[in-house]
């Protein structure tokens, strides 16, 4: 998901960042419209960019490929309070993670937010409604369009890839590549999130069904074996740390290969005193968002949240 600076050539990146721009504010709008209807509204969304920046920056090993990658989130998220809420904050994560965690890139901002802060959830969002209609809603309909849903995120950077390196290589080839480059590792982890989307459906039925969709309310109770599996998986990803990223490994080296060496973040703020200091800022501000977040919406009275 994290496309790095210097992998598309510049015209196709202003292109991206021209189409991600006015999604962006599309997504702000609305938030500034859900905010006077929902008081409690910035409370959710500080809740949503806290995990969303954990699970997107988390590097999850494959033990068996050796290998890591990232899980989305977006998604489930986007099931949750919606497509377009959900863009926003996928934009600032990126922006945070590209600036001072060397991770992605500005120039590769707009098109990394378009495919997980958009093409991810509406595919996640698109299968659930086609699986209502035909009277499917359980957990597996569930886990499936978000599994999927992470899928089509890496799916979409192949496509990227294959246009960016279209002179170097026939975009059909790269694309390939680029498929079964990341597919060991990817389709695991689609496995993963698609648990963890339906854990954190259900404990939020559980908890705090207000916060939910009608249709997702039904999805109350969670299986000790179904929480086991995931704690399982779980342990099974954070085995080990050591591996190198996907991002580098397969969509890097692909490029690179085409003759397009990735560059240096043309921001980078990870380095140094200074660059340590404020990432490890940054890191407590959304920990501690996140806890306060988990407190007044989980751990409180029904009546915590301001009306």
């Amino acid at each position: 998901m994290h496309l790095a600076e210097g992998v598309l050539p510049l015209g196709q990146a202003i292109a991206w960042s021209a189409l991600a721009a006015p999604t962006v504010f599309w997504s702000l709008r609305g938030e500034q419209q859900t905010r006077r209807d929902i008081p409690s509204s910035p409370v959710i969304m500080a809740g949503v960019t806290s995990l969303l920046f954990a699970g997107t920056l988390m590097p999850l090993p494959v033990p068996v490929v050796g290998a890591t990658s990232h899980i989305c989130l977006t998604p489930v998220l986007a099931l949750v309070v919606g497509v377009r809420r959900i863009v926003w904050p996928t934009f600032f994560v990126l922006l945070l993670q590209a600036v001072f965690f060397a991770h992605g890139g500005l120039t590769t901002l707009g098109v990394n937010t378009l495919t997980l802060g958009l093409l991810g959830p509406l595919t996640t969002v698109g299968l659930w409604a086609l699986f209502r209609q035909f009277g499917v809603g359980g957990a597996f309909a569930l886990a499936l369009a978000c599994g999927v849903g992470g899928l089509s995120v890496y799916v979409a950077d192949a496509v990227v890839l294959a246009m960016a390196l279209s002179d170097a290589a026939a975009p059909a080839t790269t694309f390939g590549v680029v498929l079964l480059g990341f597919a060991p590792v990817q389709v695991p982890l689609a496995v993963l999130e698609a648990v963890v989307s339906v854990g954190i459906v259900r404990l939020l039925a559980k908890r705090r069904p207000d916060l939910l969709p009608d249709s997702l309310r039904a999805l109350r109770a969670v299986s000790v074996r179904g929480a086991w599996v995931m704690v399982l998986l779980l342990a099974v990803g954070l085995s080990g740390c050591g591996y190198e990223g996907i991002d580098g490994t397969v969509f890097g080296a692909t490029a690179e290969k085409a003759g397009r060496t990735p560059a240096e973040s043309i921001v980078d703020l990870s380095q140094g005193e200074i660059g340590l200091a404020l990432s490890i800022l940054i890191l407590f501000g959304l920990g501690f968002i996140a806890g306060r977040c988990w407190e007044r919406v989980f751990g409180g009275r029904r009546d915590a949240l301001p009306r």
